[in-house]
């Protein structure tokens, strides 16, 4: 239905379209630019319209006995131009919607759009290796999919040599015929100012860091960068783990579980581990044994990269280093703890009180660390109990008040050690819960505006932790691992 569609579109053309340069899909000579060539010569079908609107950065002759908008549905700017124009249908209805968005901006919202709808950025980009149909007379790729819930067929591209992204959706009913009409009055005003974007990742430099420490108290903080072999670009900011157990390291990256040969100084790749689902929370148990867990996905068991286990009901789960037992938690304070015995898991309600909204969930060996927005109002905290629910101590920054976000939790040697993925700091307790202080990320890792996605506790009380960061390029954003020690 999608090529029927864009056929009838492409009759629709009309001649004095606007055609825009200094598009990125190839020479004139190109097979997409051929056919888009043939597809201007087609005799002009201009609907039967009773208005024009004229914008900065394009122009539409429309049917507005069909097409209506609102005041506040037009944004009209010299860098950004938006409509949103409807079909009604009913009082408070429409039968279809289309969003029409022009902007002069980087490409890099764009670059993660492709991924988003499913293109490969390096076949888009080196090899053209996705039909093409003009519309407003840019050349687009053709996604259908969803919005919210409604069918949607997307035409968006990148005109490089204006600097800006073209952005249409049509949401609904979206095969009327008076969509395609719609389209065909369409006419996109570009000016090719010789722009050229910022490299691709596969062009860009990759992430590095030299050694850094800072002192925290009494405490030396000190970073070790470890080079991830191969690199992990990623759209994903936040929802990353990491795992270690017997000399391998487990990365959790955009839902899938990947290996890699932990020496102490780099990480090297090694497989990928087939999961059968989207996963982003792991623990390692002394056994060997990773538990894996996710929201609305069995939590599954993985040793020596076979699944041994499998279990319906819990949420994300973190696992007592014994592996014996664990805190299934999503983000009510009201969570289950779950024993495993003889491969059978129970589970028992437990709640915690103190916390209005849970944002994580670490066990230790000693204490459960729950962090999240206070059941009072007070902001965020991480609150210490023992096995048993039981409140011990609540960990707040050096003013006694809330931090940003804690994303991992561990117990040291000295007391406690938050990452605040929000502030991006590493913040340092004693034993009974004072605030020692903290360290920015800038002075400690070399970063500028990172994630703190996690992290996991090696064997000689270091942490591993893992973090997305912007290469300063921009060519892509890394997922990045460093090595933490001194507390």
């Amino acid at each position: 239905m999608k090529k029927i569609f864009a056929l009838l579109l492409a009759l629709l053309l009309l001649l004095s379209l606007t055609a825009c340069s200094g598009g990125d899909e190839g020479g004139d000579d190109s097979p997409d630019t051929q056919e888009s060539q043939n597809q201007e010569t087609q005799t002009p079908q201009n609907p039967s319209a009773g208005a024009t609107l004229e914008t900065h950065l394009w122009t539409l002759v429309y049917d507005d006995t069909a097409w209506v908008y609102e005041e506040d549905d037009l944004r009209d700017d010299e860098d950004y131009t938006e409509i949103e124009l409807r079909i009604p249908s009913g009082e408070d209805s429409s039968l279809v919607t289309v969003a029409i968005c022009v902007e002069l901006d980087e490409p890099y919202s764009f670059r993660e759009d492709l991924v988003a709808y499913g293109f490969d950025q390096y076949e888009y980009e080196v090899n053209h290796a996705y039909d093409l149909v003009k519309v407003g007379g840019v050349d687009c790729l053709v996604q259908e999919g969803s919005y919210w819930g409604d069918p949607c067929v997307r035409y968006f591209n990148r005109v490089e040599g204006a600097g800006a992204t073209v952005m249409i959706r049509a949401i609904g009913e979206y095969e009327d015929e008076r969509v395609a009409q719609l389209l065909s009055g369409l006419s996109i005003k570009l000016e090719d100012v010789g722009n050229v974007d910022g490299p691709w990742y596969w062009e860009g430099e990759p992430f590095s860091a030299a050694p850094s420490s800072v002192m925290v108290g009494t405490h030396t903080l000190h970073s070790q960068w470890l080079p991830i072999e191969e690199l992990i670009r990623t759209d994903e900011t936040f929802e990353h783990a990491v795992a270690v157990s017997e000399g391998k390291a487990y990365l959790l990256v955009d839902g899938a579980l990947r290996q890699y040969a932990y020496d102490g100084e780099k990480l090297t790749f090694e497989a990928d581990i087939a999961l059968g689902g989207e996963y982003d929370a792991i623990s390692a148990a002394e056994d060997g044994t990773l538990w894996i867990s996710a929201f609305m996905e069995p939590m599954v068991g993985y040793r020596d990269g076979a699944q041994t286990a499998s279990y319906e009901g819990p949420d994300y789960v973190a696992m007592h280093p014994s592996g014996s037992w664990g805190i299934s938690w999503f983000s009510s304070p009201e969570c289950e703890k779950i024993s495993l015995a003889g491969g059978v898991l129970s589970t028992t309600p437990i709640t915690f009180p103190e916390v209005d909204i849970i944002s994580h969930v670490n066990v230790d060996h000693n204490y459960i660390l729950a962090s999240g927005a206070a059941a009072d109002d007070s902001g965020h905290k991480v609150f210490v109990y023992d096995a048993g629910g039981n409140l011990l101590m609540t960990l707040t920054d050096a003013q006694g008040e809330g931090m940003g976000s804690i994303t991992f939790m561990a117990e040291t040697e000295n007391g406690f050690l938050g990452l605040d993925g929000n502030l991006r700091e590493v913040v340092l307790w004693t034993k009974d819960g004072t605030c020692i202080g903290t360290a920015g990320d800038g002075d400690l890792f070399g970063t500028y505006y990172p994630w703190f996605c996690g992290g996991t506790k090696l064997d000689d009380g270091s942490i591993l932790m893992i973090l997305t960061e912007d290469r300063a390029d921009k060519s892509a954003m890394e997922l990045v691992a460093f090595r933490l020690s001194g507390f």
